[in-house]
């Protein structure tokens, strides 16, 4: 009920704030992606586009119908979807626009990816479900719960890392100090880690931050020494600006406040950010609606996150959200969200320069129905998008 209370607030925000919205800026006049056919049937959504560690592009999506979900997989192979691996299947799992399953592969043929599952009467209390290959998806491990408790209240918004040969790191939010009870003592939702083989084996699980924002996805990066986390933090002034840390000799360094955007809200807007490394460049894209004003930003790190840049505002003055960023080298990076005018949402992309200049903003596709949260992937210097349009999932590869 928390969650469905949340998205409501979403919801109403979004109308409260289109009305102090500025008229957008004009956008480039061709669209700059060609579409590629999608792999996915009927009834698809909540697509996760990802590189292995050889460079290879994956992606993953759900597909339900009646109360049946069926979680698939498909490899680019040239410029054409290979025919979909099923990952997993049931009838009672939580399927949501915002938590959205993920898979992840180190290039040598391992995989993980996951699934929620729902834990009891509550409408939103699910279970983590981690499934793991070591063939390439032919075959799938029994699925592993990485969380120690068994509550039934929310364990997800997940992302995965590779880490080396057959290792992933896994990040999650944590409801487990969330429930009803808890609440009146302080709890919140908490950030949790760990690390886990391709036989599942886990290690060093344990709480990241003890009180993040309730349903925005955290985002992991493969560091120099270790990974690292960007999410939307929550301070006890709910304040809910983005984050980072680091997985340094064992433990958790930070947090360190990417930008001070002081945006107090008093509920989750559903809506967190995504980042890139290239070398000592790293980047992060996010949205905010600080003093009643929404923006998707950017902001570029030269020192691996320990401090970053002014942000650069990307989107045309009717934010929806939902960024997702990549670096096309170490002083430019391509960013995509959800902007919206009169005639509904649409797509867009833009080229952000670290020096603060960025290109024009430019209109990859109309939505048409749900959208759920864009995928935006660099693979072997090209980019790839995916998202969801009503109830179909698209692909697209943007143009040089």
């Amino acid at each position: 009920m928390r969650l469905f209370i949340t998205l409501f607030m979403t919801l109403i925000l979004s109308v409260l704030l289109a009305a102090c919205r500025s008229e957008p800026e004009s956008f480039s006049v061709l669209p700059p992606a060609m579409e590629i056919a999608s792999p996915a049937g009927n009834h698809s959504a909540v697509p996760n586009l990802v590189t292995d560690g050889s460079g290879s592009l994956l992606l993953s999506w759900t597909e339900t119908v009646g109360e049946q979900s069926t979680m698939y997989f498909s490899t680019l192979k040239g410029d054409a979807w290979l025919p979909p691996v099923k990952i997993a299947a049931g009838a009672d799992w939580f399927v949501n626009w915002a938590d959205v399953p993920e898979i992840a592969g180190d290039g040598a043929g391992n995989l993980i990816a996951n699934f929620l599952l729902r834990s009891g009467s509550r409408n939103f209390g699910y279970n983590l479900n981690l499934v793991l290959s070591a063939d390439y998806g032919r075959t799938w491990t029994d699925p592993v719960i990485p969380h120690d408790d068994r509550a039934p209240i929310e364990h997800g918004f997940v992302t995965f890392l590779p880490i080396g040969e057959g290792q992933f790191f896994v990040a999650w939010l944590d409801g487990r100090n969330n429930t009803p009870s808890m609440r009146k003592k302080g709890g919140s939702q908490s950030l949790r880690a760990a690390f886990i083989d391709n036989q599942g084996t886990m290690t060093n699980e344990g709480p990241v931050d003890l009180r993040v924002c309730d349903c925005c996805q955290p985002a992991a990066l493969k560091m120099p020494h270790g990974p690292a986390i960007v999410y939307r933090d929550r301070s006890g002034a709910e304040i809910r600006d983005i984050s980072i840390t680091w997985w340094d000799n064992g433990r958790w360094t930070g947090p360190f406040s990417v930008a001070h955007d002081n945006w107090e809200i008093y509920g989750c807007p559903v809506d967190g950010p995504n980042a890139d490394i290239v070398d000592n460049t790293l980047v992060v894209a996010w949205f905010t609606a600080a003093q009643g004003q929404p923006k998707v930003q950017v902001a570029f790190s030269d020192d691996q996150g320990r401090t970053f840049g002014k942000p650069i505002r990307v989107d045309v003055g009717r934010p929806v959200g939902r960024p997702d960023v990549v670096l096309l080298d170490a002083a430019t990076a391509m960013v995509s969200w959800l902007d919206s005018d009169k005639n509904g949402e649409q797509l867009n992309v833009r080229k952000v320069f670290k020096q603060g200049q960025s290109e024009g903003a430019q209109v990859v596709s109309k939505i048409s129905g749900a959208s759920g949260f864009p995928q935006l992937v660099n693979s072997n210097g090209k980019v790839y998008l995916a998202w969801t349009d009503g109830d179909r999932l698209r692909t697209a590869v943007l143009q040089p």
